[in-house]
């Protein structure tokens, strides 16, 4: 016997145990998030971003892949941030390294659950700071940390609910852009 198949038997065993105590099952849609290592998840929700945006009309899109500055994405020469974390054990989505910056505009929260999506966009000027962990001053790490519930944010499950978020806190008018890119 081929001990590829012995292994896979042993594994389904092991995955059926782990499923009794897990939220991640093995049947989770989006369960594959959590092999990711943490950059490739962040990685994985800039692209996802940048695809959703990609196949709106009438608007500019710059995408800095894999670029560790102060923003990741920019729509109109609004800077996004983009921060993607999946659900842990304490039901949280916890956000590393964010940063008190004038070189961006808003942070774009994404929480992967194992069955859903959410996502959290806020204006880097309102977000009050002295509430969150500042994990330098700590000497834990750099910039803070939030951790957000999913009721803290907007399930989304579809391309055009991701687009309706961002205009409507980025404070943009669809049709004003096609207007003014008219002219």
């Amino acid at each position: 016997m081929d001990i590829l198949d012995i292994a896979n038997a042993v594994f389904a065993e092991i995955e059926a145990d782990v499923d009794k105590t897990t939220k991640w099952k093995s049947d989770s849609k989006y369960r594959k998030i959590r092999h990711l290592q943490i950059d490739k998840r962040g990685s994985f929700g800039e692209r996802l971003l940048r695809d959703i945006f990609s196949k709106e009309r009438n608007i500019s899109l710059e995408y800095k892949d894999g670029d560790q500055g102060d923003w990741d994405i920019k729509i109109n020469d609004i800077r996004i941030e983009v921060k993607t974390s999946s659900l842990d054990v304490n039901d949280k989505f916890q956000n590393e390294n964010i940063k008190n910056t004038a070189n961006c505009d808003y942070i774009c929260f994404i929480g992967i659950a194992p069955n859903a999506i959410f996502m959290k966009l806020a204006k880097i000027a309102n977000i009050d700071f002295e509430s969150l962990h500042n994990r330098g001053a700590r000497g834990t790490g750099a910039g803070y940390k939030w951790d957000l519930k999913a009721s803290d944010m907007l399930e989304v499950t579809t391309r055009e609910q991701v687009v309706e978020l961002f205009y409507a806190t980025m404070g943009l008018d669809k049709k004003a852009i096609k207007r003014n890119l008219k002219k």
